[in-house]
């Protein structure tokens, strides 16, 4: 009995430790977006974390047909990422980000919703700034 109770604790220990690798820590997709950013801020009742907006080209249509900016909404772990982020606001910025299936609170906040797809970004540096705007589609 004492061994199936071990291997019983044991599996479970094994499955959550997998579930929390899986949803939390292993990056879902990861690639680069542009667009004009428009805000870059710090936020958070208990964790303090930068949140960022960008509006990329083109539009996208929302539930309820009505179309909407194709904003991206995006947040950065990095204190001197978010300041050089701040820097260049209203400009266009190329960022590469990571993509992660849920959110960490002390990681950022989770867009579901807001963004194309579900998932936490995580932008983790910036490729290139540009004061030439993007064409927004509007």
């Amino acid at each position: 009995m004492k061994k199936f109770i071990f291997l019983f604790v044991l599996l479970l220990i094994l499955f959550a430790t997998g579930y929390v690798y899986w949803f939390y820590y292993n990056a879902y997709s990861d690639g680069s977006r542009d667009g004009l950013l428009i805000k870059c801020s710090r936020k958070g009742n208990i964790f303090k974390t930068y949140e960022g907006e960008m509006i990329q080209p083109g539009l996208r249509s929302v539930q309820g047909g009505s179309i909407n900016t194709n904003n991206f909404y995006f947040s950065v772990t990095d204190i001197a990422l978010a300041d050089s982020l701040d820097k260049v606001s209203s400009k266009t910025v190329k960022v590469h980000y990571i993509q992660y299936r849920k959110s960490l609170p002390w990681r950022g906040d989770n867009y579901n919703g807001r963004n194309q797809e579900n998932g936490q970004y995580i932008v983790d540096r910036i490729i290139s700034v540009s004061d030439t705007p993007v064409n927004t589609g509007l």
